[in-house]
């Protein structure tokens, strides 16, 4: 009983210091927090490949794809990604008359070729997002796609981090710019390499994100 009472009381400190976390966020944190999550719900195969539904053309949410079903729609991948993105960092390319394919900065650089369900080892993690740092109607926040499991401290991301920047719109906020980094910490490693790329040139206040031997 006293082992019981131990662990239900680990629990309920376990849950009551999550939704204090969370209660801390401001009311703007929060909404770019469920807007990064949302976007991150999407697996793969919908969001990066425009693979959706064959019975009712509805996206497939992270994992959970099912197998022989989908149907490879490129005008449902444009609205989905106009959601999140600035049309600025929306591509576009005419597969053939009167049907245009759209692609957006990865989420997941490092799943390489594995988009497609059918050739994953394993199941997508988690991404470990950040909270949000807002000011204004700018927005900027840090998403480790690959979840937390190698975090550390100092932290140590082998597969990558991705730097959001956002701007509240008329429709919502969406993305303006994104640092993809494949290394992080980024850190000076005598080879003068910076391990980023941006979906777009940088603004000013953009550049203040770079590494320092980057800048």
């Amino acid at each position: 009983m006293t082992y019981l009472k131990t662990v239900c009381g680990l629990l309920w400190l376990l849950v009551a210091g999550m939704a204090w976390s969370a209660d801390t966020l401001t009311p703007e944190q929060k909404e770019v927090m469920q807007f990064i999550e949302k976007m991150y719900s999407y697996d793969p195969m919908t969001f990066e490949g425009g693979e959706f539904s064959k019975k009712d053309g509805t996206p497939f949410f992270r994992n959970r794809v099912k197998n022989n079903a989908s149907k490879y729609q490129p005008p449902r991948q444009c609205v989905l990604l106009n959601e999140f993105f600035d049309p600025a960092l929306v591509s576009k390319r005419d597969i053939r008359p009167g049907l245009v394919e759209c692609t957006a900065p990865n989420r997941y650089t490092y799943l390489a070729e594995d988009i497609s369900s059918a050739i994953r080892l394993e199941d997508i993690p988690a991404p470990y997002i950040k909270p949000p740092v807002v000011s204004g109607k700018r927005a900027k926040v840090e998403v480790f796609p690959a979840g937390n499991k190698t975090i550390s401290n100092p932290p140590s991301f082998d597969l990558g981090r991705n730097l959001y920047f956002l701007t509240k719109t008329e429709n919502g906020w969406r993305i303006t710019n994104v640092m993809i980094h494949t290394k992080w910490p980024d850190l000076d490693d005598g080879t003068h390499n910076c391990y980023f790329s941006l979906a777009k040139p940088a603004n000013d206040e953009e550049k203040k994100e770079f590494p320092k031997h980057c800048r």
